[in-house]
């Protein structure tokens, strides 16, 4: 009877601490185990693009917006039409530039949102 006893404990230890170990994974092993969904990459490929994209855009206003003052700064005082035009371009460019830069913290919250692994903004 000891002895039944005695073998069902052992039994037992072995069993719980395999059971333990098991869950004891070592970062490669769980490198190894994260399946990686194409769809995921995809789409987080397709909010980087669409963020470059946005931020290109951005960079070239603000190009656009450096032209235009030194424009401004440039055209003699009695060309008075040209001026005007340039401010009102001028105007419409920081316009254009506020829009871009709320575009592209939107898409940034979106590619926090959506949960993109390893994205460093």
């Amino acid at each position: 009877m000891a002895h039944r006893f005695y073998l069902r404990n052992l039994i037992m230890t072995v069993g719980f601490m395999t059971f333990f170990l098991s869950f004891n994974v070592k970062s490669e092993d769980f490198k190894r185990t994260v399946v990686d969904d194409p769809s995921i990459s995809r789409r987080c490929e397709e909010l980087l693009d669409k963020r470059r994209e946005k931020i290109a855009k951005k960079n070239r206003l603000m190009g656009l917006i450096e032209r235009n003052q030194t424009l401004q700064k440039k055209t003699p005082e009695n060309k008075k039409s040209v001026k005007e035009k340039l401010e009102i371009n001028l105007g419409y460019l920081r316009n254009e530039l506020e829009l871009t830069q709320v575009q592209i913290q939107i898409e940034e919250e979106s590619i926090v949102r959506k949960g993109c692994p390893g994205i460093a903004l």
